[in-house]
């Protein structure tokens, strides 16, 4: 072969291939239906697609997708029968491929069993300059404001500040900003209790009861036990602070305390052990709990006994007339984004609230790593699965081959992740101040270009 023409080849090699419309089989037709609507961007026609093809119209992640890759186009046809087509694609936006596979449940209702993504990973440089350029795609558009670290092993692969941390005052965001951290603060308050476990003081099987003696709701006192508040399996419900509609219970919440006079007479949703609901109010449980083994206050234990140890100097729970230099909340109402901070309860507390920043998440990881927070084996144990989707205090997530812990968060104006992968080292932290799931968005776009075969559905 000539020198030139196998530069020709190297340089073509990528451009995609027209898909071909003469005689297709029915599995191709759903894929080329499907690749028209997706690059399209039609969102009327994704979801009539999704409707009839699968049975369900929501197309919210399918156009997150459309516009993380720019779209896509085709490479090759691996395999094209009545009932199966795969595909090999190149995104439009990066040098990313992925493998499209539609299998239908029969060729005459043309009912789709499958239709999976699965990115074809890439090397941790090249993973990582793609999301990168999403990131930056996603400021450009006055989508994302925020903080993205990466490290692997201890050593810092990525850390980049996007947009403004006080828009009104074109305050930058730097890698120092405090963000609200959200539901991250679970992760705190599951730490704390196993810290009292370690200790003697508390067990995961004793009822809450055992502890807060005057809970009000005999039932919760005397079935809800330890192990389902950590797991989400008490059946305890909200706060009742947080949606724009409680309004006027956020006016006199302080407290822990104030918050169990507003929820506490509420009996279980269901019977506690038998099934999962995330539950903000089962974390306040637990941070009375804290509270009444410790004989101190919720901030204090935890500043003492989590933050400090571990080196976490810019993490606290300071009150809405204390949050200077934390980066200001900001969401979209009516398509113009707007300050929530009346959105805020007066502080956060142990269901989460609270500030931190993405180096402080960080070190908060290496603690627990180095067995600074609680031991090594019990750090196994939060961390792993307990329920199909959580540990005690962390989210633990699927695949068993790359599977990750750690915890997000969102409210308006704030959306946040961490995620740990012990399979290959690396740690990513996102905090922004704008509203979810951009943070998700950033760190699936990293999950998936490193992840060994995870298919988007």
């Amino acid at each position: 072969m000539g020198r030139t023409r196998a530069k020709l080849i190297a340089v073509l090699w990528w451009i995609p291939i027209a898909v071909s419309h003469a005689a297709s089989l029915p599995a191709e037709q759903a894929f080329e239906q499907w690749l028209a609507a997706y690059n399209a961007a039609d969102s009327a026609a994704l979801t009539k697609f999704y409707e009839s093809r699968l049975g369900y119209p929501d197309i919210d992640y399918v156009l997150d997708t459309r516009e993380e890759t720019g779209g896509l186009d085709l490479l090759e046809i691996e395999r094209n029968e009545p009932l199966t087509f795969v595909a090999r694609m190149r995104e439009r936006d990066f040098a990313a491929f992925q493998r499209l596979t539609f299998e239908l449940e029969d060729a005459s209702s043309g009912k789709l069993r499958v239709l999976d993504q699965t990115p074809e990973p890439l090397a941790t440089p090249q993973a990582i300059a793609a999301l990168d350029a999403f990131a930056g795609k996603l400021a450009a558009r006055d989508r994302y404001s925020g903080v993205f670290i990466v490290e692997q092993n201890g050593k810092r692969l990525y850390a980049r500040a996007f947009g403004l941390a006080d828009r009104e005052g074109k305050k930058p965001v730097r890698l120092d900003t405090p963000f609200f951290m959200a539901s991250q603060g679970k992760m705190f308050t599951g730490v704390a209790v196993l810290q009292l476990v370690e200790a003697g003081k508390v067990a995961l099987d004793d009822p809450i009861g055992k502890y807060l003696t005057d809970y009000p709701n005999k039932v919760v006192a005397q079935k809800v036990t330890v192990r389902h508040l950590l797991t989400h399996r008490g059946g305890t419900g909200d706060i009742g602070i947080l949606r724009p509609e409680e309004g006027g219970n956020r006016a006199w919440v302080r407290t822990i305390g104030d918050l169990i006079k507003l929820n506490g007479s509420r009996p279980p949703a269901f019977e506690p052990g038998t099934e999962e609901a995330y539950s903000n109010y089962g974390f306040i449980l637990l941070g009375a709990l804290v509270e009444k083994v410790s004989g101190r206050s919720y901030y204090d234990y935890v500043s003492e006994h989590v933050f400090r140890p571990a080196g976490m100097n810019a993490t606290g729970f300071p009150t809405r007339d204390g949050l200077a230099g934390v980066a200001i909340p900001y969401t979209k109402v009516n398509d113009k984004i707007v300050n929530a901070g009346d959105t805020l309860p007066w502080r956060g507390l142990s269901a989460g609230g609270g500030v931190s920043t993405a180096q402080d998440e960080l070190k908060f990881v290496a603690s627990l790593k180095e067995g600074k927070l609680i031991a090594a084996s019990l750090v196994q144990e939060a961390t792993r699965r307990q329920t199909p989707w959580y540990g005690y205090g962390f989210i633990s997530s699927e695949p068993d081959d790359y599977p990750h812990w750690g915890h997000g968060g969102g409210a308006p104006g704030m959306s946040t992740v961490l995620a740990v992968y012990p399979t290959n080292g690396v740690t990513m932290v996102c905090l922004s101040n704008r509203d979810g799931p951009v943070c998700d968005r950033l760190a699936l776009n990293l999950h998936y270009h490193l992840a060994p075969g995870a298919a988007r559905r």
